[in-house]
């Protein structure tokens, strides 16, 4: 090859030129499809209320776009090119090229592959060939596999030879087709199934960003295709299948995790909190340097504690991310008494080291505030690591736990009674006396599990927990529905990167409802329905509108309440409160100052945060007007986060749509667009000018950032591996405790191999016989062998057969011609005897009878078993 031209010469000059047959056909119309089918498709969605001009546009919109007639956008009608016309054809680039032959086989009917490629001596590309997807056959080798375990899949190449060949033109930058053959030797696709040859099977980007928003809120594949269907009139018009939606996603996912997983979720932490200095997150490397514990929380959470971090409540559930990993997520109360996360945990495992890190890095991003009341499940590990860290915290079990495990380990009827028992305000003396009736009544007082409880009674029974503040929180709101909540936006697919980002949009989730909660206790106002009406309207003024029904209930019971005053003195004064006709509840209410401070003897405002019905009864006796100001928290006032918003979440909030979420709405927005301009040929001309000016300013845009954006490092940032995958199927195995067992050889005894290296010598000490020849030698093992079978006579059969194992492999070695066989006389022993004789006739059973036509003179072996077989022992 002396040039470059003189290749091409040379490769030109084996083109082929070759007219497609008419019997290649699928059938004998002239376009090459049946007049019935290609009417039927022709009037697919052509509305009739249109004349006759505005059906012939909308068909024409409709063929350009489905190619159902088998003609693009520029006219040509694929179905009556022939070769002549195909030959010659030149093309702005390869990619225009091969768009061009891919599109000619989806009117044919055909699927295409790319083949081979040109290069020069430059390594310049100078040609390429594309064939029919079913060119060529498959190999033979894969056709006559023996150890084939599943079913082969079906042949799908039979020799076609359909051919395109371009190669780029002498001094120009235009490919020029130099060879079609479009002669086929197998049956064309109809056009009704011309979607399901893989090879048109293509997703645009539009649909592609509009399926990973739908997915990344939780939206499952099949629902996303059905979706696209939809929007599109059909399986037909959509272009691919269900499988393919599912493929793209699960590449987009991959492509995300360019280095690994832990550390494209390092990055990403890394990134919020460089936007947000707010943001806190910290993580631990295991001894095999890969990703152990890992916890965050954004600024909003940060804010929310610093206001409301009096009550924290976590559990830790599993099956939320591929790495089966406990995950713990951190809750509290906001001033609309919802629940609100102050961070997430996904932990290596639950000892108690594993919660003491938990606990230590959970102070250190809330700056050491420590709550004042703790509410879990009751584990061992987080009660151990929760008094070592929260100090002054008063632990509370959770209620919906307790009361599960009581129906576990007792029975249906005392839950019902532990229950009441638990949640009922009472005296500690009067919980005593349930708890002595609950147990008599049901004879469990000698329970373990109950007696148990009994000793624990501090950290669930609601006399021993009033005045400790919970802000209404009995349980770790699992059992109101948080894995619920999860549950919509996690699965156990997700890896860490995924799963991070849908904690965000949970995060993003509650915001919201807070900002509707913020909207409705500010901008709306209930209706007063008390009969104290003047306290009614301050604690519309004062409380949000959740609190607000809290003290209205108290308002209301206020009715039935009498109180007297009891003592007074220069700076306080004492109430007795009690129900109307009821003399047994009474509470005793003291006033310090001018209202300055209150207390009653039921302590619900210690314990809840609001005023009781006893403290209203006696603003009544007094002619108060207003409630208080002692008597409203500031984290249950309306005002409770102005001018704490974080800057920096306003900052970013124009940020939150993806890319991807974009393209999607643009992709909604431009279908509109579409349905209009196709319409006619004028606003058709007035479409496609405008949109290729706004892309020319787009683009000079997108440059502009492109070169503007600073440059940053790609490579790996933390060296962090990913954790170990867990199985989705099965259960998870538990690790054994203790060290690994060591295998040990069954000959010798020792460790580090098997019987099979074992270098011990094969025979006991005793058994080895100095003879001088081979016949002796012989004679001398099958001698030991005969006297070791006549000891096992009487013993079980497993016996025996561990005396046969032992003669097997001690004969193995032997160099002679009669060793594999001298072994093969004595059989397994099947049965057990119970005959004490060593009479020599019992080994006649175990020796095998060789008769003189099968006996051999040709070896030694034979001889002698000719001898063994006429003097039995």
């Amino acid at each position: 090859m002396s040039s470059a031209s003189d290749s091409e010469t040379e490769w030109e000059s084996r083109y082929e030129i070759h007219d497609v047959p008419d019997d290649a056909r699928f059938s004998e119309c002239e376009d090459g499809w049946a007049d019935d089918e290609r009417d039927e498709v022709a009037t697919v969605n052509i509305p009739v209320n249109q004349q006759e001009g505005e059906q012939c546009d909308q068909f024409e919109s409709y063929t350009n776009i489905h190619g159902t007639s088998g003609t693009d956008q520029e006219g040509t009608n694929y179905r009556g090119l022939k070769s002549m016309d195909i030959v010659g054809k030149e093309f702005v680039s390869e990619a225009e090229a091969e768009s061009f032959f891919i599109e000619y086989a989806r009117v044919m009917g055909f699927g295409v592959r790319r083949h081979n490629k040109r290069w020069n001596t430059k390594g310049t590309l100078i040609g390429r060939i594309w064939v029919c997807s079913r060119q060529g056959f498959r190999q033979k080798k894969f056709l006559e596999r023996e150890d084939q375990k599943r079913e082969a899949r079906p042949i799908t190449r039979t020799g076609c030879g359909v051919e395109f060949r371009v190669a780029i033109k002498d001094d120009t930058s235009l490919w020029v087709c130099t060879h079609f053959n479009g002669n086929h030797n197998h049956n064309l696709t109809p056009p009704h199934h011309v979607h399901y040859i893989r090879s048109h099977q293509r997703l645009s980007e539009a649909y592609i960003a509009a399926a990973s928003s739908l997915n990344a809120v939780g939206v499952r594949p099949s629902q996303i295709h059905e979706y696209i269907v939809e929007r599109s009139g059909g399986y037909m018009d959509v272009g691919y299948l269900r499988k393919d939606v599912q493929n793209r996603l699960n590449y987009e996912k991959r492509r995300q995790l360019q280095e690994s997983d832990a550390e494209a979720c390092l990055s990403y932490l890394e990134g919020k909190r460089s936007v947000d200095p707010a943001f806190y997150y910290d993580f631990t490397i295991n001894e095999h340097n890969r990703l152990g514990d890992l916890f965050w929380c954004d600024g909003g959470a940060r804010a929310d504690y610093a206001l409301f971090g009096d009550v924290l409540a976590f559990d830790a559930t599993y099956r939320t991310n591929a790495y089966r990993k406990p995950f713990v997520v951190l809750l509290g109360i906001n001033h609309h008494r919802r629940s609100i996360v102050f961070g997430f945990a996904l932990l290596s495992d639950e000892t108690e080291h594993t919660y003491t890190w938990l606990l230590q890095t959970f102070l250190l991003a809330m700056e050491g505030k420590q709550p004042k009341t703790v509410i879990t499940d009751g584990d061992k590990a987080m009660r151990n690591a929760i008094s070592n860290k929260f100090l002054e915290a008063h632990h509370r079990l959770c209620c919906w736990h307790l009361g599960r495990n009581a129906q576990a380990n007792v029975n249906k009827d005392f839950t019902a009674d532990f229950q009441r028992c638990m949640l009922r305000p009472y005296t500690e003396e009067q919980f005593e006396v349930k708890w002595k009736e609950i147990v008599q009544r049901h004879n469990v007082e000698s329970h373990e599990w109950v007696m148990k409880m009994y000793r624990e009674k501090a950290m669930w029974a609601e006399a021993y927990l009033r005045g400790k503040f919970f802000g209404g929180m009995r349980s770790t709101q699992r059992s109101e529905g948080l894995n619920a909540y999860l549950n919509h936006y996690v699965n156990i697919k997700l890896r860490l990167i995924a799963f991070v980002k849908q904690m965000d949009r949970l995060i993003d989730r509650q915001r919201e409802v807070e900002g509707k909660d913020d909207y409705d206790s500010k901008e709306v106002r209930p209706v007063l329905i008390t009969h104290m009406k003047p306290f009614e309207a301050a604690a519309t003024e004062a409380y949000t509108r959740a609190m607000f029904r809290l003290v209205r209930d108290q308002i209301l019971q206020e009715g039935m309440l009498i109180a007297v005053e009891v003592a007074s003195e220069d700076n306080s004064k004492s109430f007795r409160v009690k129900k109307w006709k009821v003399s047994e509840d009474e509470c005793r209410v003291h006033i310090q100052g001018t209202w300055d401070t209150v207390s009653c003897t039921c302590l619900m405002m210690e314990t809840v945060g609001i005023p009781c019905s006893h403290l209203f009864a006696v603003m009544k006796v007094e002619n108060l007007e207003v409630i208080p100001r002692c008597m409203i928290l500031p984290q249950w006032k309306k005002e409770a986060k102005v001018g704490v918003t974080s800057k920096v979440q306003e900052r970013c909030s124009q940020y939150y749509m993806s890319v991807e979420a974009r393209m999607g709405s643009l992709h909604a927005a431009c279908r509109t667009l579409q349905r209009f301009a196709a319409q006619s040929s004028q606003a058709y001309e007035l479409a496609i000018t405008e949109i290729h000016k706004v892309s020319m300013q787009l683009e000079a845009m997108s440059c502009k950032t492109a070169k503007d954006k600073p440059k940053r490092h790609m490579g790996r940032r933390f060296e962090v591996q990913d954790p170990v995958i867990v199985l989705t199927k099965g259960c998870r195995k538990k690790q054994k405790m203790g060290p690994l067992q060591q295998r040990k050889c069954r000959r010798c005894g020792n460790g580090g191999h098997t019987v099979r290296m074992c270098k011990t010598h094969l025979h006991r000490p005793g058994d080895e016989i100095d003879c001088p020849t081979q016949s002796s030698q012989f004679m001398a093992d099958n001698t030991v062998l005969l006297q070791r079978r006549r000891s096992a006579i009487g013993k079980t059969a497993d016996e025996c057969n561990k005396i046969n194992a032992y003669d097997h492999h001690y004969s193995q070695p032997s160099n002679n011609s009669h060793a594999a066989s001298s072994n093969s006389w004595y059989p397994r022993f099947g049965m057990s005897t119970d005959n004490d004789s060593i009479d020599d006739t019992m080994m006649q059973g175990l020796i095998p009878q060789y008769g003189l036509p099968n006996a051999s003179t040709s070896t030694f072996a034979s001889n002698y078993a000719n001898i063994w077989g006429h003097n039995r022992i």
